[in-house]
């Protein structure tokens, strides 16, 4: 199998390397607002760990450290307006800009942000009970994913036009 990679992704990192801190702060920033999310009346500790959480996984990932910063109050913010349910569900297009920065991707590919944005259209439209929260939850996570992925295909669609190559990494 043949996987594309970033080149920026095999440069140099004052510690750490690339991958794991990609892997690591973006599990951190989903089990953040996964914990935020789950938090109620009866567990108000998920409110206190999750934006923690949240917090750290944005710092840990790779980029410079003024993007990471950048985004680090308004994704924490999106995460905690999620609690709002149904109608809060564009927050999740907050998330997709902050990942979108952090990765420094071109202009031309933040127009995926549209997806969880029509998406919470569709949401707000068809969900309207505080039971179908974690039904939408999973609908806007999942536009938000396809969001993030098609980003990274158009940016080497980019690169590719610009005659950059990218590098094939062996598995197994």
């Amino acid at each position: 199998m043949t996987m594309l990679t970033d080149p920026r992704d095999r440069l140099p990192r004052r510690w750490g390397r690339s991958r794991e801190r990609s892997v690591a702060g973006l599990s951190l920033i989903c089990v953040g607002v996964a914990a935020t999310s789950l938090s109620s009346t009866y567990s108000l500790w998920f409110l206190a760990i999750g934006p923690v959480m949240q917090a750290a996984g944005w710092l840990l990932l790779p980029g410079a450290l003024w993007r990471r910063l950048l985004v680090l109050i308004p994704c924490l913010l999106a995460g905690v307006i999620l609690l709002g349910g149904v109608d809060f569900v564009g927050a999740f297009a907050v998330l997709l800009g902050g990942w979108l920065v952090v990765r420094h991707r071109p202009a031309a590919t933040y127009l995926v942000v549209l997806l969880p944005i029509a998406a919470s259209f569709v949401i707000k439209v068809t969900l309207q009970h505080y039971g179908q929260n974690p039904l939408a939850l999973f609908i806007g996570t999942l536009a938000t994913v396809a969001g993030a992925w098609l980003a990274a295909w158009l940016h080497g669609r980019l690169i590719e036009r610009r005659g950059v190559v990218f590098v094939p990494l062996k598995s197994g």
